[in-house]
Formats: C-alpha cells, sequence, structure tokens
C-alpha cells in the first residue's frame, strides 16, 4: 500500500508568552522605567510538540481549556510566530478560528460576505460569483441588503459557516464551529464537513466535543499544557481526554524568566527562516485586501450619509475661509502672493490628507485587533487601506479646488499634469508615515499623543498660510527639506502661478528636488521596515 502524502508537518514547535510583573505600554514609562520590562514570567503554551497529518486526513486536536490548543490553531496558521521549531504546510490553508471575523455591523450582508470572503482567500470576483450559493447555504436569501446590526445572531452564525463552505483551501482548520444555529441548520453543516472528508480535504478539527471527533475524525490528539498527552485513534485519545478531565487540573507551566527548557530535547532553539522576497502574487493579494478593506471602510463612512460626504468638502473650505481671513484681513500674509486664496486652498487639501490619513493609521492595527488575531493576512493591507480611503476624500475636495481654481480665471495649462506625482510622492510619504505610526502604537500607546504635537509643529514649519520663500534663511536649509514644503511650492509653480518659484528654480537648485524626494525613501523605507518588524508579533501585543 503506497504511503500517503503529509501535508502539514510540525516538527518540535514550541510558543510561550512573556507575563510581566509589570507591563509598561508608553514610551513615556520606557523612558522613565528603561529596566521594568525585564521583569517578567513565562507562560509555556506548546512545548516540543511534533506530528504529521496526511492529505485527505481529518485529524482532531483535544484537550482541556488552557491546553494550548488555540495557540496550536494560530501557530499552524501563521498567526503566530514561533519560539522554536517549524511548521510546514503543502498548499494553501484556511483557519476559521472564530465564525464572523471581520463581519461589520453596520454593512449588509452582501458587503460583509465579499469583505469576508476576501479575508479568507477567495478573489473579489470569486466572492461576488459565490455569493449566491452562500446566501442560500445560510438560507437568508430576504435579507441580504439588510445592515447586519439587524440580524439575530443565530442568522450571524449561520452567515458565517455559509462563507466558509466556499473557501478553496487544501487545508481548513476548525475550532468549535460545528455548533451552528438549531439543530436542522446544525445537521446541514454536519453535512457539509462529510462532504469535504469525502473531497479528499484535509481538515484539523479542534473541539471539546468527543462524539464530533469519533464521528469525523480519522486521528486525533489529546494536549495537556502545551504537550503531547496522546495522539492516535479517536477512540483512544477520547477515552484518554475523559481520563485527563477526571484528573485534578494541573496549573498552567510559568517560568521565571532566564530559565531554560531542557537543552537536549531537538528543536529546543527557535528557528530562523530565511527572508523570503515578496512575489508578485503576495503583491496582488495586499493590493487586493487593501482595496477590499478600504471600499468596506467608504461605505461605513459614506453610505447612506450624505452629510458625511458634504462635511469632507465642507470641512477643508471652512478652514480655508478661517485662515484666509485670519492670515490677509489681520495678517496681511498676502502679501506678493498672486492667488493667495488658491494657493492658501491647495496647501490646505494636501495637508489634510497628510494629516488626516497619518492620524487614522496611529490606531488601525489596533482597532483591526480581531482580524489580527483570528485571520491570517498581509498585514501591511491595513494602514494601506486607511491611505487609500483618505487618497479618495482627498480627490473629491480636489474637484472643490478645481472649480475654485477655474472661477479664479487660471488658464488650463499641461503642467497640471504635474500635480500626479506630486500627489504621488505624497502618497508615498504618507504610507511610510501609516506604517511606522501604526506598528509604533501597538508597542507604545502614547504615540498618539507624540505624534499629535508633532503634527502640530509640522503644521506651522510647512508653508500653508504662507510660501516656502519667507523662509529665514537661517533655518532654509532645513526646512527645505521638508517633503509637505516641496509639494505645496510645485502645485503653486504648476497649477497656480507659472511665474512663482519651483524647486529646481530656488535657492538649492537640483538639490532643492533631490532632498525632500530623499527624505520621503527614508521615512518609506523606516516605516516598512518597522512595520515588518513589529506587525508579525502584534497578534500576540495588542
Amino acid at each position: 500500500m503506497p504511503a500517503r502524502e503529509t501535508v502539514v508537518t510540525a516538527t518540535h514547535i514550541s510558543k510561550s508568552f512573556r507575563l510581566p510583573h509589570q507591563k509598561y505600554t508608553t514610551a513615556k514609562q520606557g523612558l522613565l522605567h528603561p529596566l521594568a520590562h525585564r521583569r517578567f514570567e513565562v507562560l509555556d503554551a506548546l512545548e516540543d510538540v511534533s506530528f504529521d497529518i496526511n492529505r485527505g486526513e481529518a485529524f482532531g486536536v483535544v484537550g482541556r481549556n488552557g491546553s494550548g490548543k488555540s495557540t496550536l490553531m494560530k501557530c499552524l496558521a501563521g498567526i503566530y510566530r514561533l519560539d522554536g521549531g517549524a511548521v510546514a504546510v503543502s498548499g494553501r490553508l484556511a483557519p476559521f478560528i472564530e465564525l464572523g471575523v471581520g463581519f461589520n455591523p453596520e454593512l449588509a450582508a452582501r458587503d460583509n460576505v465579499v469583505t469576508n470572503s476576501v479575508l479568507l482567500g477567495l478573489t473579489p470576483a470569486e466572492a461576488r460569483a459565490r455569493f449566491d450559493e452562500i446566501i442560500a447555504f445560510a438560507e437568508l436569501e430576504p435579507f441580504v441588503d439588510l445592515k447586519l446590526k439587524n440580524f439575530s445572531s443565530g442568522m450571524i452564525v449561520r452567515l458565517a459557516f455559509a462563507v466558509t463552505t466556499q473557501v478553496d483551501a487544501d487545508v481548513l482548520l476548525f475550532d468549535e464551529v460545528l455548533k451552528v444555529g438549531d439543530a436542522a441548520f446544525e445537521s446541514k453543516c454536519i453535512e457539509h464537513f462529510d462532504h469535504l472528508k469525502r473531497a479528499g480535504r484535509t481538515i484539523v478539527l479542534v473541539t471539546h466535543d468527543m462524539t464530533a471527533v469519533r464521528r469525523h475524525c480519522d486521528r486525533a490528539m489529546l494536549l495537556d499544557r502545551g504537550r503531547i498527552a496522546a495522539i492516535g485513534a479517536p477512540d483512544e485519545v477520547a477515552r484518554a481526554y475523559q481520563q485527563d478531565n477526571d484528573r485534578e487540573k494541573g496549573a498552567p507551566r510559568v517560568r521565571p524568566r532566564g530559565s531554560s527548557r531542557s537543552r537536549d530535547r531537538p528543536g529546543s532553539e527557535p528557528t530562523r527562516l530565511p527572508v523570503r522576497l515578496p512575489s508578485w502574487r503576495d503583491l496582488r493579494r495586499v493590493l487586493m485586501l487593501t482595496r477590499i478593506l478600504a471600499v468596506a471602510d467608504f461605505k461605513l463612512k459614506y453610505l447612506d450619509a450624505w452629510l458625511s460626504y458634504i462635511w469632507s468638502l465642507a470641512n477643508p473650505l471652512a478652514f480655508f475661509a478661517v485662515l484666509y481671513f485670519v492670515f490677509t484681513r489681520i495678517g496681511h500674509l498676502n502679501r506678493g502672493v498672486g492667488h493667495y486664496p488658491l494657493y492658501l486652498l491647495c496647501a490646505l487639501i494636501l495637508w489634510i490628507y497628510f494629516a488626516d490619513a497619518s492620524t487614522r493609521a496611529v490606531y488601525c492595527l489596533v482597532a483591526k485587533d480581531s482580524l489580527l488575531r483570528r485571520i491570517p493576512f498581509p498585514h501591511i493591507a491595513v494602514p494601506l487601506s486607511v491611505v487609500a480611503t483618505a487618497l479618495v476624500d482627498l480627490c473629491m475636495s480636489a474637484v472643490a479646488v478645481l472649480a475654485f481654481v477655474l472661477a479664479s480665471g487660471v488658464t488650463p495649462r499641461l503642467s497640471w499634469l504635474a500635480v500626479i506625482p506630486i500627489v504621488g510622492l505624497l502618497t508615498l510619504l504618507v504610507a511610510g508615515m501609516a506604517m511606522l505610526l501604526s506598528a509604533l502604537y501597538v508597542r507604545f500607546r502614547d504615540i498618539d499623543h507624540i505624534w499629535t504635537l508633532t503634527r502640530q509643529m509640522l503644521f506651522y514649519a510647512s508653508p500653508i498660510f504662507y510660501v516656502a520663500s519667507d523662509y529665514p534663511k537661517a533655518v532654509r536649509p532645513f526646512l527645505d527639506a521638508n517633503p509637505l514644503a516641496a509639494a505645496f511650492t510645485e502645485v503653486r509653480h504648476a497649477v497656480i502661478d507659472p511665474t512663482a518659484p519651483s524647486l529646481t528654480r530656488a535657492d538649492g537648485g537640483l538639490l532643492g528636488v533631490l532632498l525632500p524626494v530623499a527624505v520621503v525613501l527614508v521615512i518609506f523605507s523606516l516605516g516598512l521596515w518597522i512595520f515588518r518588524r513589529e506587525s508579525p508579533n502584534a497578534p500576540e501585543n495588542i
């Protein structure tokens, strides 16, 4: 009989969590108490766990609460980083650790299905094509355009399970998701589970239901305080589970900092995996998730709320009116500046884009904590979706700005096309700041206060209500490196007044162009580096 192909291999995997004696989560506390974070104990959630799962096999994972089952699922799915050992999966893996993750009660069932399906691995086109089948399985045809907040809890879990029936994956992880809805729908779910087995899908089932283990699983594994206590036939493991429950529950293994696991066990050291460069497929998925998350945010902001749309235009215009009155009627800063109102308006629109996107990005990872903890997906799509939503707001505001420019008698010309690379460079700056701030906020919860102060300083240091030529000569070399100043100056020259100085015609010459571009590239690279370093740990640290 030929050997069965192994599709999941867990080799001596270990995972532990720090239990700090006193947790400091702000930059201020870190500076005042630099050594406090070193006092902690370690909870060993998994220790030296090894097993193989064959293609087409249904593998059960059981154990008492706190035994490490959910941690194991998240390690297999790639949500948690391993402290030691390695996991190898042949084919695509889809985890269903909690049903309905990513559902938003303010969106309709149709929007939630598409968003959740894409997060679980489908493309938007596939999600829309399978939408009718999902709704039919959930038996919710009359409610597709109803907001989810008006659904009953049973309707929500039915819809969530129905999404899982359409996910294409070679390996499926189920964590206590068969008990769904009433008896009739639960029977329907069990029938679908049997269909998956007949189709040859590889299934990992985490459950406390020994009847389900005996019925559905080919093999099972019992975890006890992070270690394998038994592995083998479902009946044997089910009996071991019952005996384990009859014994007194043991305390979790907590060890003081500095103590180590036995070095004579293989795999006790963390595995250093080689750095893999992103492929084109990875980039496509990032862009796809960025778009789908941005669309969801856009609908939440504007759908059924036209006042929000009006406010997105009225807010910068009202700000413009106040600053125009203060700095022309009181401060007289418009002297010698042609079309000063247009310059002020353009600078404000670009500033609001930068400030709004960077400020909302600070909280974006923490706001998506339920997604990060339960679904493996490129985390970078979260801050990028914030930037994409702000970019849409900028485009809508640009329509109002264009109307003002044309009404002021400015003649359209080809130099207006320079706005495209200017906004592109500004978007690169915003994306770098978004990645940097969102990653740092997970670790330091006072980053928002620090950024608020920094943002105010940038506002006054950027030529918004004055022009860059008004910089004092003593500080001009430093302030000219400000990418915002470069963007405002070039927009003034390209769109409003061709006689106004551009960056290349200013005192800095070519350096006046290269310096702000270099600053943008440095900030983007720094943000990307910090985000790639910190975001994989976000599911544990949030």
